[in-house]
């Protein structure tokens, strides 16, 4: 009798300690798959010289309304003590992506011309949702500590500046982990759906062997 009791609390352990299961079919809403377009273009337009994409950057991200906030590392881990850096650059920053574009249009008329029509383009409540802009040491490893609510989809959303591979993993308060994404690419997306109202575990590693700049969204 007892060993059977061992028995079924062994196997019903498992799913009292997740907090979360990993869910595909949750949709990114239109504002967050905006928000990450906006950061693919702006990183392809640095690293391609293309004033276009960064001005359609800036257009996306004015008009989704996001601006940056300081958000607390819970701590880093490992990472090299040298500061080299790549070519890549990531920014949802809407000025200084029309000043750079601005820059790499020189005279061209018709991209100095979609410059002014995003800057005199009103649509965009500023204020509104956030997203947080860090960077990760070479071989390195940043942690955040970030609280979703029960029965809520919940997605965690990392694009880089390029540079490296940046791999994501998302725990719950248990250690127990939810999901990842660990691609060959800096470009990250996590989507689960909490059980329970509780905080998760961020971790996200560079794999290069320079620093990464990147964009971190959770809503």
């Amino acid at each position: 009798m007892i060993k059977k009791m061992f028995l079924l609390i062994a196997m019903l352990l498992p799913v009292v300690a997740m907090a979360a299961e990993k869910d595909g079919s949750i949709t990114v809403p239109a504002g967050e798959s905006n928000l990450r377009l906006a950061a693919q273009l702006s990183k392809y337009g640095y690293a391609h010289n293309d004033a276009l994409s960064l001005i359609q950057a800036a257009r996306l991200s004015k008009q989704a309304g996001y601006v940056a906030e300081e958000r607390a590392k819970e701590k880093t881990e490992g990472g090299t003590a040298s500061e080299a850096k790549g070519n890549g650059q990531v920014s949802l920053d809407v000025a200084k992506l029309l000043t750079d574009a601005k820059a790499m249009a020189v005279n061209d008329g018709v991209l100095l011309a979609l410059i002014d029509d995003v800057n005199n383009n009103t649509r965009g409540a500023y204020g509104g949702p956030k997203y947080a802009v860090s960077s990760v040491a070479a071989h390195g490893t940043d942690y955040y500590t970030i609280k979703f609510r029960a029965d809520e989809d919940a997605y965690v959303m990392v694009i880089g500046d390029g540079d490296t591979d940046l791999d994501l993993y998302v725990y719950d308060e248990n250690g127990n982990l939810i999901d990842s994404d660990t691609d060959y690419t800096d470009d990250c997306l996590c989507a689960f759906h909490p059980r329970w109202t509780g905080n998760f575990r961020i971790k996200i590693v560079n794999r290069g062997s320079v620093y990464n700049r990147y964009v971190l969204r959770t809503n």
